[in-house]
């Protein structure tokens, strides 16, 4: 099982990104999690093309989006357990 920074919330990794785009997501939105604390954290919400000010949306294929696998000390990519149902049911 995917580590669980915050409740509900798994870290982004390289299994979610390829069941996404298994599945169809095409954007990605990246929205700060404004937690307090040492850690900064972003959520990722897949197929989000509405952006709200301040959010960014990625292209799901862009390096952008590969780039947020890449491990950092200090700021989390999370991607909270509803958007995995899918993943687990079809599993």
């Amino acid at each position: 099982m995917k580590k669980v920074n915050i409740e509900g919330y798994v870290e982004f990794d390289a299994n979610i990104l390829k069941d996404w785009i298994d599945n169809g997501v095409n954007y990605v939105k990246i929205v700060n999690l404004n937690l307090s604390g040492s850690i900064e954290a972003f959520e990722l919400i897949p197929n989000s093309e509405i952006p709200e000010t301040g959010d960014l949306i990625h292209h799901i294929l862009s390096e952008d989006i590969e780039d947020l696998l890449e491990t950092m000390e200090k700021v989390k990519f999370l991607v909270h357990e509803i958007y995995l149902e899918e993943e687990e049911e079809t599993e």
